[in-house]
């Protein structure tokens, strides 16, 4: 008991009334505890619109290298033929000129789209990715099919190999933006769970 207590209970022993006894002490309140953080919710992948819009403005950034190659060929081709094997990935330059092209043009596909949100690299690369891969198995089909000539063969236009090129272009970047969401769903989220 303090001090004050003890006078002031002798004091009013002294006078005769009982010691009041001392009021309780009340318990302080802890203070609340942070709750703690929320799980992250399940982070959906682009939508395949999204990413069509996406594989666009990649072809629409091949037209300045298309033309860029055509100046420096001296206009050897007309520039379709420049724009279609522009997206052949049969040199290391070209497959990382595609690769940048989505890592480039991601943020632009987000706002024409209306994401929420824009993608991590990781995902973007990876749609690039897949694009590569189907480029470059259509390619190959596509000259084995016409007999291993190339879009230009010696100086002349080769045209089953020039159409298959520009079809292997349409479904090589068609073909990723419809996978890509399918094969996030079925194997990326999967693994964001078991992280939990």
């Amino acid at each position: 008991m303090p001090r004050a207590q003890k006078k002031r209970a002798a004091r009013m022993a002294a006078s005769g009334h009982a010691a009041a006894p001392p009021a309780p002490q009340r318990p302080r309140p802890r203070p609340e505890r942070a709750a703690p953080p929320a799980v992250d919710e399940e982070v959906p992948p682009w939508s395949a619109r999204s990413l069509l819009i996406l594989a666009g403005l990649v072809v629409a950034l091949q037209v300045p290298l298309a033309v860029l190659d055509m100046v420096r060929d001296n206009h050897r081709y007309a520039f379709p033929v420049y724009l279609i094997v522009s997206l052949a990935p049969v040199s290391p330059l070209q497959q990382f000129e595609v690769l940048a092209a989505y890592v480039i043009t991601m943020p632009v596909a987000a706002r024409l789209a209306r994401e929420a949100r824009l993608m991590r690299l990781l995902e973007t690369m990876s749609v690039a990715a897949i694009a590569l891969i189907l480029l470059f198995t259509l390619w190959e089909l596509d000259l084995a099919l016409v007999g291993g000539r190339g879009v230009g063969e010696k100086g002349e236009i080769h045209l089953p190999a020039l159409l298959g090129g520009a079809l292997a272009d349409v479904v090589g970047l068609g073909g990723a933006s419809l996978a890509y969401p399918v094969l996030y769903r079925r194997f990326w989220m999967p693994r964001r769970r078991l992280r939990r």
